[in-house]
C-alpha cells in the first residue's frame, strides 16, 4: 500500500506504484503459464495437534524444499478441502493456521502446496510496500531510478590475503550505496564475499544476506565459518540461518539458537508429543476392545451359545497400567466395558491438557524465535523466505547481499531492497545462469526474466559500481582461455594450482589433453523424447557414457556429465548404471551445475540430424543460450571434453555461441573426429 499521508516525495511514491503494478502483471502471466506447466505437490500429515485457535501441528515424512513457513497450501481431508498458511517447518513437524476449524480425526490429511502459491504470496508483500514503512528508496536506486552515494572510507578490517580485484570488490562495496561484485567462474567470488561480510560487521551494519537457493547461503556460511572469529559471534547470536539446509549449519540454524537459549521447551515439546501419540495409541486400542466387548453386553441371542469371554490382561495392558489391567481381567464383560469408556475419557482430559501445554510451550518458542531474529547482525535465508517468513515482516537491515543475483527474479529482488536503510550489494555473474521463468511472453520476461544486472548495468565492464574479480584458481589454463575469449572479453588471468589441473588432464580419456572436442562427423541421429518435449540422441549418449567409464577407471577425482536435455539425462544416468559408474559420476542438465566445480566435464550436446538445433543451443553469445553454455564449460578444473557434431553446427547456426565455442576449443584444444560410432 502507498501511504495517502506519506512524507516521501511524490515521484518516489509514483515510481513505487509503477514498479508494483509492472510486477503484479508479469507475475499473473507466469501464474498462468506455471499453472499449465506445474504440477502441485503433495503430501501426507499425520499426528495431528491443536496448538491454540486456529493453529494447528502436524508431522510429516520427509524433508522437502517446497515446504517453507509463510506459504499457503490446501489441507485435502475427508470433510473437505481448506486453505491454510504454513506457519512454522523444521525437524519434520509442521505449524499451519486457519480460518476453518480442522477437524483431526478426518485422516488421511494431505497438504497439497502448488508452486504458484508463493507467486501469489509475492504479490501481496508488494501490495503491502509502503514508502513511509519500508526503503523504497533503496530498491529504486538498485534498478537504477535514483542516483547513488559513492564515499571513499578507510577499510577496518586485513584482507591482505585477496587479491588485487578481490581488495577492489571489498573497498567498492564499504565505499558505494550500489555495488555490483562481478564473480565470474572460479574467481573466489565466496571468499571475497566472506571478507565483504566481516568488514560491514565491524563497520556495525545490520546485514540481510539473501539468495535464490539454500545451497548458495550454506558455502558462504562455510566460508564464514572457517574464520577465527566465526566461533564467538555464533555464541553471541550474531548469525543466523532461517530456513531449511541439509548442510552443516554450524549452529546458526533458528532452531539452534532457540534451543541454546532456552532448551528447555525444545525438550518438554518432545516428551508432550511423545506422551500424546501414547494416549492416542491407547484411544485406539480401548475403541477396539470395545468393539470386541460388544457381543457381551447385549443380550444372549442363542440359549446354546457359549458365554461370551472376558478380555485378558494381554489385551487389557495395551489401555490400562499393568496391576490395574488385572484388576480388570476379574470383571464381568459389562463392567469391562464400563471400566475402559471411563479410562478412554480420563485420556482424552489428558490429551487435552497436553495440547494445550504444547500450545503454550509453542506460543513462547514464537515469541523467542522473534526475539532472536530480531537480535542478529547477519540474517541468511532465501529470498523466498525474505517475503514469506512471518518472522521478517518487521524486520529491517542496513545493508542488503543478494548472492547469485543474477538468477534472482526482479520482483523479489525489489521487495527485499526495500527492507534495507543503506546499501545493496549484488553478486553474482552476468554471464551465468539468469532468473528462470515458464512463461515466454514479453511482459513475463521483461519484468521477472531479466536478471538484475541486465537492467541496471547493461554494460557491467564500464560501470563505476561494478568490481569484477579477474584471477581465476579452477579451470586448466586452457580450458580458462577459452571461457576468457568467449564470455569475459579476454579479462581473465589464470591463477590455478598447475600441477593439480595437469596431473588431471593426465589421465584417460585423451592422456595430457586438457580441452577436446569429440567431433561426431554426421555419425549420430537427434530424436524427439517419447513425451515430445525433449531431445535424445542414442549414439552421442553410449559414447558420452564410455568416456566418463574412462575417466573413472582411470582415477578421476570427480566426473560430471552434463546435457542440456532432460531426456538425455535420463538416458545418460541409465547407461552409467550399467557400466556400474553411476554413484562416481554426476549427471544432469546444466541449472544442476551453477556454482559446481569436477575435475573432468564432459558436455554431451545431443542435437544432430535430421532435427534442427534446439532453442538452447541455437543464441549467440549475447544470449541465454551462451550463458548456459558458460556454466557447462567453466565447471571442469583439469580437463572438458564436448561431444558434438561440428559440422552439424557449422551448417545449421553458423552465426550461434555452440558454433563458435567448438571453433574456438578446436583451435585452442584438441579436435578429435570419431571413428566408429559407438552402438546405440
Amino acid at each position: 500500500m502507498i501511504a495517502t499521508g506519506s512524507t516521501a516525495s511524490s515521484p518516489e511514491v509514483e515510481l513505487l506504484g509503477r514498479f508494483v503494478s509492472a510486477f503484479k502483471r508479469g507475475i499473473e502471466r507466469e501464474v498462468a503459464a506455471m499453472r499449465t506447466s506445474a504440477a502441485a505437490f503433495e503430501i501426507t500429515l499425520t499426528r495431528g495437534e491443536e496448538l491454540g485457535t486456529l493453529r494447528y501441528g502436524f508431522a510429516f515424512p520427509e524433508a522437502s524444499e517446497q515446504l517453507a513457513a509463510g506459504s499457503e497450501g490446501s489441507l485435502r481431508t475427508q470433510r473437505g478441502e481448506l486453505r491454510v498458511t504454513i506457519e512454522r517447518c523444521e525437524d519434520l513437524r509442521i505449524t499451519v493456521t486457519s480460518d476453518q476449524p480442522i477437524d483431526l480425526d478426518a485422516v488421511p490429511i494431505t497438504l497439497v502446496v502448488a508452486p504458484w502459491f508463493l507467486y501469489e504470496r509475492l504479490v501481496q508483500a508488494l501490495v503491502d510496500l509502503d514508502v513511509d514503512r519500508h526503503s523504497v528508496s533503496r530498491a529504486l536506486t538498485l534498478f537504477g531510478k535514483r542516483p547513488h552515494r559513492h564515499v571513499a572510507s578507510s577499510l577496518r578490517c586485513d584482507h591482505d590475503a585477496l587479491n588485487p580485484s578481490q581488495r577492489a570488490a571489498v573497498q567498492l562495496c564499504s565505499d558505494s550505496e550500489l555495488a555490483f561484485l562481478w564473480g565470474p567462474p572460479g574467481t573466489g567470488k565466496t571468499a571475497t564475499l566472506t571478507h565483504v561480510l566481516e568488514e560491514l560487521l565491524a563497520q556495525g551494519k545490520r546485514i540481510l544476506l539473501a539468495s535464490t537457493t539454500n545451497a548458495a547461503i550454506d558455502q558462504v556460511l562455510a566460508k564464514l565459518a572457517a574464520r577465527p572469529w566465526f566461533a564467538p559471534a555464533i555464541e553471541a547470536g550474531t548469525f543466523i540461518r532461517l530456513g531449511r539446509s541439509e548442510a552443516d549449519t554450524f549452529g546458526t540454524a533458528l532452531a539452534d539458537v532457540v534451543g541454546r537459549a532456552q532448551g528447555k521447551h525444545r525438550g518438554t515439546l518432545d516428551q508432550l508429543r511423545a506422551r500424546i501419540a501414547d494416549v492416542e495409541q491407547q484411544v485406539r486400542n480401548g475403541d477396539v476392545l470395545l468393539a470386541e466387548l460388544a457381543v457381551a453386553v447385549v443380550p444372549q441371542q442363542s440359549l446354546f451359545a457359549e458365554p461370551p469371554a472376558r478380555l485378558r490382561p494381554a489385551a487389557l495392558s495395551t489401555v490400562f497400567p499393568p496391576g490395574l489391567a488385572e484388576v480388570v481381567t476379574r470383571m464381568p464383560p459389562q463392567d469391562q466395558a464400563a471400566t475402559i469408556k471411563q479410562r478412554l475419557a480420563r485420556l482424552a482430559r489428558l490429551r487435552t491438557l497436553a495440547r494445550e501445554r504444547v500450545a503454550h510451550h509453542m506460543a513462547a518458542v514464537r515469541d523467542l524465535e522473534a526475539r532472536v531474529i530480531g537480535n542478529a547482525r547477519v540474517v541468511m535465508c532465501t529470498l523466498t523466505n525474505v517475503y514469506l517468513s512471518p518472522l521478517m515482516k518487521s524486520q529491517r537491515f542496513d545493508v542488503l547481499v543478494a548472492e547469485e543475483a543474477g538468477m534472482a527474479a526482479l520482483p523479489p529482488l525489489f521487495y527485499a531492497a526495500c527492507l534495507c536503510r543503506e546499501k545493496a550489494i549484488m553478486v553474482g555473474d552476468p554471464r551465468q545462469l539468469p532468473p528462470i521463468v515458464h512463461s515466454r511472453e514479453e511482459l513475463v520476461q521483461r519484468t521477472i526474466g531479466r536478471s538484475v544486472f541486465e537492467v541496471t548495468i547493461p554494460d557491467p565492464a564500464r560501470s563505476d559500481v561494478v568490481a569484477m574479480l579477474d584471477v581465476q584458481y579452477r579451470m586448466h589454463p586452457v580450458i580458462g582461455a577459452l571461457v576468457g575469449r568467449l564470455f569475459y572479453d579476454g579479462r581473465l588471468l589464470h591463477g590455478a594450482d598447475v600441477a593439480r589441473n595437469d596431473a588431471i588432464a593426465s589421465r584417460a580419456p585423451y592422456r595430457g589433453m586438457p580441452l577436446i572436442v569429440l567431433d561426431t562427423i554426421a555419425r549420430t541421429t537427434c530424436q524427439r523424447s517419447a513425451k515430445g518435449a525433449s531431445r535424445v540422441n542414442a549414439v552421442s549418449a553410449e559414447i558420452t557414457a564410455g568416456l566418463a567409464f574412462e575417466a573413472v577407471t582411470d582415477g578421476a577425482g570427480s566426473v560430471a556429465v552434463i546435457t542440456p536435455y532432460a531426456a538425455q539425462a535420463r538416458d545418460l544416468r541409465r547407461r552409467l548404471a550399467a557400466h556400474r559408474i553411476a554413484g562416481a559420476v554426476e549427471c544432469s542438465t546444466i541449472h544442476r551445475f551453477q556454482g559446481r566445480e569436477c575435475d573432468v566435464v564432459i558436455i554431451d550436446l545431443v542435437d544432430a540430424a535430421p532435427m534442427r538445433p534446439g532453442v538452447l543451443l541455437s543464441g549467440g553469445l549475447q544470449t541465454d543460450a551462451a550463458n548456459l553454455l558458460n556454466v557447462s564449460l567453466s565447471r571442469a578444473r583439469g580437463k572438458l571434453i564436448i561431444v558434438a557434431d561440428v559440422g552439424y553446427f557449422e551448417d545449421h547456426a553458423p552465426g550461434g555461441v555452440v558454433t563458435a565455442i567448438l571453433r574456438d576449443a578446436s583451435r585452442g584444444g584438441v579436435r578429435v573426429r570419431l571413428q566408429r560410432a559407438a552402438p546405440a
